[in-house]
């Protein structure tokens, strides 16, 4: 995978500054498949775990140690929430436009999803989904997420796959009990992001909108995005 542009706008489909974009193309190499996208990337807004975090100082000899407040699947605090919401005009004004919104799990990106796009949605027949894949690498509680039926609930305008299962976060084990906190592995999280690429690689769409987390912005994009944070990048995956 590599990233072929970055903070590009696109201010028509398939032009960039004078220079025509080919269309997207797949590729199969094996089993693998490679294909160049438009990606529109969103990082969720500010946290109450982050803000907790930053209250309490934690990653230096001289400050705390870590304890972790057990803030699960923690929610947007109401400033991230106000800065996501100012998203929604440039989420509407999005050229190329985005044929599909792909969402991490995790409320925090649920709520961004919903606050950012409700523009979009309002004028243009754009699937939200939610894709599992997409989540936060587990290392403390927020990164516990919750069941596809109470998240249908809370999120209606986003569509929960009628084979998501109900435990879609990483557990040591399949019988581990699903609140126990067990950092993700990092050969399990690159797996991850490996089976991410392929399954962005092998949708049809040219152009996807992603709202998610910093790791995985960064490992897709190059990209250092802050809470809330949204950019353009073409990439080969």
């Amino acid at each position: 995978m590599g990233v072929i542009s970055r903070d590009v706008t696109l201010s028509k489909f398939g032009q960039r500054g004078g220079r025509r974009i080919r269309a997207a193309s797949s590729r199969s190499h094996g089993s693998v498949i490679t294909s160049k996208k438009v990606l529109h990337v969103i990082r969720h807004g500010a946290t109450e775990m982050a803000a907790y975090m930053a209250l309490h100082k934690y990653g230096s000899p001289h400050q705390e140690p870590l304890r972790d407040p057990l803030l699960y699947d923690t929610v947007l605090t109401r400033e991230g929430l106000r800065k996501v919401q100012q998203l929604a005009p440039q989420v509407a004004s999005l050229q190329p436009r985005p044929e599909a919104v792909l969402v991490s799990p995790l409320t925090r990106c649920l709520q961004t999803a919903t606050a950012t796009c409700q523009l979009l949605l309002a004028q243009h027949q754009v699937p939200m989904v939610a894709e599992p894949l997409l989540r936060e690498r587990l290392t403390l509680s927020s990164e516990v997420g919750r069941f596809p039926s109470e998240l249908r609930v809370d999120f209606p305008g986003i569509r929960f796959p009628a084979n998501m299962p109900n435990i879609w976060w990483y557990t040591a084990t399949p019988d581990a009990d699903p609140r126990h906190i067990t950092r993700e592995p990092q050969g399990v999280y690159e797996e991850r992001l490996a089976a991410l690429r392929q399954l962005l690689a092998g949708r049809p769409e040219r152009c996807l909108l992603l709202v998610t987390h910093w790791g995985i912005l960064q490992a897709l994009t190059g990209a250092d995005l802050q809470p809330g944070e949204m950019r353009t990048v073409e990439v080969q995956l």
